[in-house]
C-alpha cells in the first residue's frame, strides 16, 4: 500500500480533483503528524468551499458558526461554505479524550483556532498564487467574497481559478491571522445555514433516510435491566402481515417487516421470555435509601482537600448543613432513536444521526467483529442529542437485522416507550453539605459528600475523582479557603448516559441552592452574599451583575412575583440566571427568566441566545415534574403522558444578555442548563419559605 503524506495528499488532490486542500490540525496532531489529513478545508475549481469536520449538527447551529469562522479568516462568502462529516471514524478526528464524538460543547471552542489557522494558510496560498498571476506584490492583494482582489486596479480573481497554482505552493508554517479589526463576521448574528432546508423539508434526519428495497425493524427489549432473552418462539409471529424475519439481539429481539407498523405489531405479539435477575425486585425507594445511607459512610477516600477544615469549623460563627437529591432523567430527544444499516459479513454502511462515531465503531467491533476499514457511517441531522445519541446499541441491532435478511437495508426504530423504558439515563445523586460562616457572612469552611453512581468509572483513580459526577464541585466558583470533597460510590444496575450539561446539571442545583441557604443564614441578600464570597477576579461577577440589572434585582419585585438567583460555570462559560415565579394556589408558575452568559467571544450572538433559551426550557421542564423511577426492576414511565416535559404554553419569556470579558471561548449548547433549577428553587423559597432539597417540584405538590 502506498503511504499518503501531507505533501502527496495536497498535490494529488489538486491533480485529480482540481481542488486546493489544507489540513486542519489540532495542536497534538502538529506534533504527531498523522500520515494523511483528516479534517481539512477544500476549495474546488468551481469556487466551492467545503470543510470536513467531525462535529455533527444536532440543532445548536454548530455548522453555521464554523462556517462564519472559516469564511471570515479565508475571505469567502459564509453562505457558500459547506460543513461535511467524514464517513469513517479515524485518529485524525479524535478529541483529546481519544474518541470522535460530538460532546462537551466542543464544536466551536475546540475547533476555532485550528479552523482559523487552516483558513489563514489557504488565504496566504491563494494570495501568493494571485500575486504571481497578476505580477504584483502579495501585500497589495486581499481575499474578499471568495476572490483575490487587487483593489487599486479593480481586479478580482475567483478562488477557484487559483486552486491549481496555489496547490503547488508550500503550506505556510506560521500563517498570519486577520487582525481583530478585520473580524467582522464572527460576533454577528447571521441566519443558520440549515434553516431553509429544515423549513422546506429538504433536510435529511436519520428518520428521513429511505433506501431502495428498505425494510424496517421494531425492537422488543428485556424490561428489566441486566436481563436477556431466555427463550423466543419466532414462529409465533412469522405469519403476521409484512413480517420478514425475527432476529435475536443483545437483551431482546428485532422483528423485521415491510413497514415499521407491521414490524411493531409483531414485536408486541412476539412470544419471548427473559431471564430472571437480581434486579427483578429493584425499586427507586430502595435504591435511594442505599444512596442516602452512603452519605454517612466512613470508608470514603478524599477526592479534594485544602486548608484546615477542623480548625475552620471550630472557629465558625455558625454551621449550616443540608442534604439534596436529584432523580434519574431520560433524554427524550424529539427524533426517536433509529439507525439504518446495509450490512454483509465484509462491509457495513450506516445512516444515522449520531454523536458517537467512535463509540459505534468500537461497539460494532466488540459485538460483531466489524473492523474500522469495513465501516461507513453516513451522518444525518440529529433531531436532538443531549448525550443520548452517543451509543452503539441501535447500530448493532440494525447491522444484525440487515445481515439476517441477506444484506437488505433495514431501518431499526425504537418507539418512544422503548427509549423511555429501556434507554439510558442521567444518574440519580445525593449530596450533603456542611459549611461554616464567619460573623460577617464569609464562607470559611465547606465539607461536601457526594453519594451515587460513577458514570465515568472507567477513568476514575483511587480518589474517586469522576468528572461526570463532580464537575461543579471540584471547581467550585466560591472563595472557600478550607474545603473538602469526596464521593461515596453507590453503583446502580441501570445504564447511564451523559444528560445535557452532565454533572453540572445537578451540581449547579446543589451548590446554588445551598449558597442561598447560607445567604439566608447570614441574613444577607442572595446576590450580595454571592458577590462577597466570589474571588475578586471571578468571571461569575460580571454575569451576576448583568443579570441583576436585567431583573432590576435591587428594586422591588412586581406584585405577586418572587425571584431567585444563581450562577454556574460549565464548559468554560459562566451563566447567571434570575427566575421569576408566581403562585397559582399551591402551584408554581414561571412567567420569566433572565439569563446572562459569558462564553468568551460570541461567534453568532443570535445562536447563543437561542441555545440559552432552549437550555432554560429543557432544564425548567426537568426541575418542575419529570423523573425516571423503577418498580419491580422496570422503568415506571412510558411516554410523554407520564414523563411530562414542558409544554409550549408553559414556556416563560426568556431574556438573554451576552457579556464578553475577553475570556477564551466557552461552550454554548449546555451552560444554560445548570443555573436554572437552583434559581427556580431559590425563587420558590422566596415565595413560600419552603426549601426544595429534592427534585422535581411535582414531588412536593408544587407543579
Amino acid at each position: 500500500m502506498t503511504q499518503t503524506t501531507r505533501r502527496t495528499f495536497l498535490a494529488g488532490s489538486a491533480a485529480t480533483l482540481g481542488v486546493l486542500s489544507v489540513p486542519i490540525r489540532l495542536p497534538a496532531q502538529e506534533v504527531t503528524q498523522p500520515s494523511a489529513p483528516g479534517a481539512y478545508l477544500r476549495i474546488g475549481a468551481d469556487n466551492s468551499v467545503t470543510c470536513i469536520l467531525p462535529t455533527c449538527e444536532m440543532g445548536q447551529g454548530t455548522h453555521t458558526g464554523q462556517a462564519q469562522i472559516l469564511a471570515e479568516e479565508l475571505g469567502a462568502d459564509w453562505q457558500t461554505i459547506r460543513i461535511e462529516m467524514p464517513v469513517q471514524p479515524g485518529p485524525d478526528y479524535r478529541l483529546p479524550f481519544g474518541q470522535m464524538r460530538s460532546v462537551g460543547s466542543y464544536g466551536i471552542r475546540h475547533w476555532h483556532d485550528p479552523m482559523r489557522r487552516a483558513a489563514a494558510q489557504m488565504r496566504m496560498m491563494l494570495i501568493e498564487a494571485g500575486a504571481s498571476r497578476l505580477g504584483v506584490p502579495a501585500d497589495e492583494l486581499s481575499a474578499v467574497g471568495g476572490a483575490i482582489v487587487h483593489a487599486a486596479y479593480g481586479q478580482a480573481i475567483p478562488f477557484g481559478e487559483l486552486v491549481e497554482a496555489a496547490s503547488a505552493l508550500p503550506v505556510p508554517a506560521d500563517p498570519v491571522l486577520r487582525p481583530e479589526e478585520e473580524r467582522t463576521l464572527t460576533g454577528r448574528t447571521v441566519p443558520r445555514l440549515d434553516t431553509r432546508v429544515k423549513v422546506t423539508g429538504e433536510a435529511v434526519f436519520s428518520m428521513d433516510v429511505t433506501l431502495p428495497d428498505m425494510a424496517y425493524g421494531a425492537v422488543r427489549m428485556a424490561p428489566v435491566f441486566g436481563s436477556d432473552v431466555a427463550a423466543m418462539n419466532a414462529d409465533s409471529v412469522r405469519g403476521m402481515p409484512g413480517v420478514i424475519e425475527v432476529v435475536q439481539v443483545p437483551r431482546g429481539a428485532v422483528v423485521v417487516g415491510e413497514s415499521w407498523w407491521q414490524a411493531k405489531q409483531a414485536a408486541d405479539a412476539l412470544d419471548i421470555t427473559f431471564t430472571e435477575t437480581e434486579n427483578d425486585g429493584l425499586d427507586t425507594p430502595a435504591m435511594e435509601a442505599e444512596i442516602q445511607a452512603a452519605l454517612d459512610r466512613a470508608d470514603v477516600p478524599m477526592t479534594l482537600e485544602r486548608g484546615d477544615l477542623d480548625g475552620a469549623f471550630a472557629g465558625a460563627a455558625q454551621v449550616v448543613e443540608a442534604d439534596y437529591a436529584v432523580p434519574m432523567l431520560a433524554h427524550v430527544c424529539m427524533e426517536p432513536i433509529n439507525c439504518t444499516a446495509q450490512a454483509t459479513d465484509d462491509r457495513v454502511e450506516l445512516w444515522t444521526g449520531t454523536q458517537g462515531h467512535d463509540w459505534i465503531r468500537m461497539g460494532l467491533e466488540r459485538a460483531l467483529g466489524v473492523t474500522a476499514d469495513q465501516l461507513i457511517i453516513n451522518t444525518a441531522y440529529l433531531g436532538g442529542g443531549f448525550g443520548r445519541k452517543t451509543w452503539e446499541n441501535e447500530a448493532i441491532q440494525a447491522v444484525m437485522a440487515s445481515r439476517a435478511v441477506g444484506g437488505r437495508p433495514v431501518k431499526v426504530i425504537w418507539a418512544r416507550e422503548d427509549d423511555v423504558q429501556q434507554g439510558l439515563y442521567r444518574q440519580t445523586m445525593q449530596i450533603r453539605f456542611r459549611a461554616g460562616l464567619s460573623e460577617d457572612g464569609r464562607i470559611t469552611a465547606m465539607r461536601v459528600r457526594m453519594a451515587g453512581p460513577q458514570m465515568g468509572a472507567a477513568i476514575v483513580r483511587d480518589n474517586n475523582m469522576d468528572p461526570f459526577s463532580l464537575l461543579g464541585l471540584i471547581n467550585i466558583a466560591y472563595d472557600i479557603p478550607n474545603y473538602a470533597l469526596d464521593h461515596a460510590v453507590v453503583p446502580i444496575p441501570v445504564p447511564l448516559s451523559p444528560w445535557r450539561s452532565i454533572a453540572e446539571s445537578f451540581n449547579g442545583y446543589f451548590v446554588e441552592s445551598f449558597i442561598d441557604e447560607l445567604a439566608d443564614a447570614a441574613g444577607q441578600d442572595p446576590l450580595a452574599f454571592r458577590l462577597a464570597n466570589l474571588p475578586a477576579e471571578s468571571r461569575a461577577r460580571p454575569v451576576l451583575e448583568r443579570v441583576a440589572e436585567m431583573a432590576d434585582w435591587s428594586g422591588a419585585a412586581p406584585e405577586g412575583v418572587s425571584r431567585g438567583i444563581s450562577v454556574v460555570e460549565s464548559y468554560n462559560s459562566y451563566v447567571a440566571q434570575v427566575v421569576e415565579v408566581t403562585m397559582e394556589g399551591e402551584r408554581v408558575r414561571v412567567p420569566r427568566v433572565h439569563a446572562a452568559i459569558d462564553c468568551g467571544r460570541a461567534i453568532n450572538p443570535g445562536q447563543v441566545e437561542t441555545q440559552v433559551q432552549g437550555s432554560v426550557i429543557e432544564a425548567l421542564g426537568a426541575a418542575l415534574r419529570v423523573k425516571i423511577s423503577l418498580a419491580g426492576g422496570r422503568t415506571e414511565q412510558t411516554n410523554f403522558t407520564d414523563y411530562p416535559i414542558l409544554r409550549i404554553d408553559e414556556a416563560p419569556q426568556i431574556d438573554v444578555a451576552i457579556v464578553e470579558t475577553g475570556a477564551p471561548l466557552g461552550g454554548v449548547g449546555e451552560p444554560g442548563v445548570p443555573p436554572l433549577a437552583g434559581a427556580l428553587c431559590n425563587a420558590v423559597f422566596a415565595a413560600t419559605g419552603q426549601r426544595i432539597r429534592s427534585l422535581p417540584l411535582a414531588d412536593h405538590g408544587l407543579a
